[in-house]
């Protein structure tokens, strides 16, 4: 048997502008059991036929009027997404055109005239290569669409990760898992607007959510205290910036070491006065900086059992006000201009409880 029942479905395309040479071969084919082809006289009605059916193999001449075969092939390669494989059956014989075609990419060469039992051969060979090649293929996307799916799954189990170890932090603290997830969405959005790099944005917005994770390691007495802090208190409270850093620091992950520096840096101010290392300007990482100033707009425009929220008009007075002191003042400008589209993510994660004065004191050292 020439042909197997998977060989017996394919679709070939006879090119040649001799008729004779067509009827020839589809004949030899079809006796073999080969019932799917077509002929065709016009070389330059090969390629929309392929853009508009199924070729799996085309047996080509080379040496026709109009357009030469091997033109064809350059053709075929430059205006089809997936040309067909291509095996040459042409009455020149010359030393250079099979080495032409080969290069382009035949898989086979045969002169005329022909012996139908090596066609049969030949042409089998090929369309058992192009059936191969078509399930690596389909084994390569299947592999890559699973590879996908994973990465998917393994970025979203982080994802969740990384937003229960930042809610931790803030449950001790009395606040809410709403704030994690406007201040990081919050941040990935002003990352992107202020630097236009999509992969910047996203990691910021991962990292952003574990900024107070040393609050892990600050004592009830002190993170929970209602009344004001002593200078002791204050040196302890101020210790959750090393302490985030030391949980998050020892990775290799970019993510990651960017999520330690925030969590180290992100109470450092524009003009030099913050902790834990007085970093001034463009010292501080710009992860930081925009940290900073989203988790004080979050903060203000909440409303927690200690205080009322702020309106967004006083929230952004303060903002600007602060800017250059506080806040870098270009990022200030950037989040003023785009703060409707801050307000739309807190509409989209509101606080499932609040009730209950500015803390404005607190919210620029804790």
């Amino acid at each position: 048997m020439i042909f197997d029942e998977a060989l017996r479905k394919s679709s070939l395309l006879i090119v040649d502008d001799e008729e004779m040479n067509v009827r020839l071969v589809q004949a030899s084919l079809n006796k073999a059991g080969c019932k799917n082809t077509q002929g065709m006289n016009r070389p330059a009605e090969v390629i929309p036929w392929c853009k508009n059916n199924k070729v799996d193999l085309i047996l080509l001449d080379l040496n026709m009027p109009g357009l030469h075969g091997l033109d064809l092939m350059r053709q075929m390669q430059s205006e089809l997404a997936d040309p067909p494989q291509v095996v040459v059956l042409t009455a020149m014989t010359s030393a250079d055109d099979k080495l032409e075609a080969l290069e382009l990419g035949a898989l086979d060469y045969l002169t005329k005239p022909f012996d139908v039992s090596e066609l049969l051969l030949r042409v089998r060979n090929g369309l058992r290569l192009v059936a191969l090649t078509a399930e690596l293929k389909e084994e390569r996307d299947n592999l890559h669409q699973e590879v996908k799916r994973q990465t998917q799954e393994l970025e979203e189990t982080q994802n969740e990760v990384l937003y229960r170890l930042g809610r931790a932090a803030e449950y001790r603290d009395n606040e809410t898992g709403a704030h994690v997830k406007r201040m990081s969405e919050s941040c990935g959005v002003l990352a992107k607007l202020a630097t236009g790099d999509d992969v910047f944005a996203s990691n910021v917005q991962k990292a952003s959510q574990m900024h107070d994770v040393g609050k892990i390691g600050i004592p009830d007495g002190v993170l929970l205290k209602q009344g004001k802090l002593n200078d002791r208190e204050w040196e302890i409270m101020r210790s959750h910036s090393r302490i985030g850093y030391e949980i998050l620091s020892d990775t290799e992950t970019p993510m990651m070491k960017m999520a330690a520096q925030i969590a180290l840096t992100h109470h450092e101010r524009w003009d030099g006065k913050g902790y834990p290392s007085g970093l001034k300007g463009e010292d501080i990482p710009l992860e930081s900086r925009i940290v900073t100033l989203c988790d004080v707009y979050d903060a203000l425009r909440s409303e927690r059992p200690y205080k009322k929220p702020w309106s967004m008009e006083k929230t952004c007075q303060l903002i600007q006000d602060e800017a250059g002191k506080h806040f870098d003042p270009e990022l200030t400008e950037v989040f003023i201009q785009h703060v409707e589209e801050i307000e739309k993510i807190r509409e989209l994660y509101p606080d499932q409880t609040e009730n209950g004065e500015s803390l404005l004191e607190t919210l620029l050292h804790h």
